[in-house]
């Protein structure tokens, strides 16, 4: 006699009440996921909220990957997939092959460090040894700051007008200051001068050939992102280095404003349209700039504090500048996703790094050896230093 089919089990009322609260905090947390991942595509004008979701996409799709633990223990299996398939997308673009296997590091390579050092500190004195040290200790070839304002002479009297961090570095240690003679005024600025210098290291094998200011975004607008461009020789091949700073969200944060409930949405009015409008600023800015690096016809290596993350829109828009590639595409290589191992490379902000927003996008004329940041206390960023050396 035929055995007869088990009818399938009925869920009670109470599994389905459990379910349903499940959801009602499951469906929200992978919404972000999948919209933090869109953002790299989205054009931050209209999807400005989508970028939002981008800066939380690493603490999102951890709650997901441990809430896929429901689905699967429930037998949810369509459910679950979504789950898998949302935590599959973000690992396969955080974690290219370059992170566990690559050329090791030699004392040949360029040493790039790319940093933001605002003038803040106890002191000036403090600032100045705290720097010298620690670049006396690190010692690349080439040092890109940001947030580092500097005078030239003819501008501003009878001698330069530098920050401490920048006199330390020039007095004490073998470096070089590499500023075009030409520069600009920006917006809200007495005077003329730039807040991106670069370094070289006497003795490192880089020759500076020529630099210029690039000027961004739209006229006037004092919270404009600011670049220098560099061309550079290093044994024997030319490179174009791009040193920029992408303008901020401002002084003021909503978690530092008493103001501001997490109950009272509309205490949050202020801070959403002031990051629209940044969003929209920066995505003026990085055009202009993409635009800039897409006529060049030299390998280019950009650097800085982007701030933005490597799930937003201007981080790829200037990673695939010029190269025709995409998300999945050809694109220039993040320093940190190819020599960083397995460290996630966090820089902002230094003392409890949340984000990454600081990075060396290598041209794919370079191979990436190394990639490093380091715990500092003299700075709100956390430095990058990378090692590459030209590909064969």
């Amino acid at each position: 006699m035929a055995e007869v089919a088990a009818p399938p089990r009925r869920r009670g009322p109470l599994a389905r009440t459990a379910w349903a609260l499940f959801a009602v905090v499951d469906a929200p947390v992978a919404l972000a996921v999948a919209v933090g991942l869109g953002a790299a595509v989205l054009p931050p004008r209209p999807f400005w909220w989508a970028q939002l979701a981008a800066v939380v996409l690493p603490y999102a799709t951890l709650a997901l990957v441990a809430l896929t633990v429901v689905p699967l223990a429930a037998r949810r299996w369509g459910w679950a997939l979504v789950h898998l398939v949302l935590i599959g997308s973000v690992a396969a673009r955080a974690l290219p092959s370059g992170r566990f296997a690559g050329p090791e590091p030699s004392p040949d390579d360029l040493v790039v460090t790319s940093f933001n050092v605002p003038q803040t500190g106890p002191s000036a004195d403090v600032l100045g040894d705290s720097m010298a040290a620690f670049v006396g200790r690190i010692r690349p070839d080439v040092l890109a700051l940001q947030d580092s304002w500097v005078f030239p002479e003819r501008f501003a009297g009878d001698a330069a007008v530098l920050p401490a961090q920048v006199s330390a570095l020039l007095d004490r240690l073998p470096y070089d200051l590499a500023v075009p003679g030409s520069l600009v005024q920006y917006p809200g600025r007495k005077r003329v001068g730039t807040s991106v210098p670069l370094f070289v290291r006497r003795g490192g094998g880089v020759e500076v050939l020529d630099q210029e200011p690039v000027h961004v975004g739209p006229p006037g607008d004092a919270a404009v992102s600011v670049a220098l461009r560099t061309r550079l020789r290093w044994q024997g091949r030319e490179a174009v280095l791009y040193n920029v700073h992408l303008r901020s969200f401002g002084e003021d944060k909503p978690w530092e404003d008493d103001a501001v409930r997490w109950d009272a949405p509309r205490s949050w009015v202020p801070y959403l349209r002031q990051y629209r409008a940044v969003y929209a600023g920066r995505r003026a800015d990085v055009t202009d700039l993409a635009e800039r690096i897409e006529a060049e016809t030299l390998p280019v290596v950009v650097v800085g504090d982007f701030n933005s993350t490597a799930d937003n829109w201007s981080y790829w828009r200037l990673r695939r500048a010029g190269l025709g590639g995409g998300v999945v595409g050809p694109s220039r290589l993040d320093a940190f996703r190819e020599g960083g191992g397995l460290v996630w490379g966090r820089t902002y902000r230094a003392d409890r790094p949340l984000v990454r927003i600081d990075f060396v996008l290598a041209d794919p004329a370079f191979v990436v050896t190394q990639a490093e940041t380091f715990p500092v206390g003299f700075s709100d960023h956390r430095p990058v230093r990378v090692r590459l050396r030209w590909r064969e």
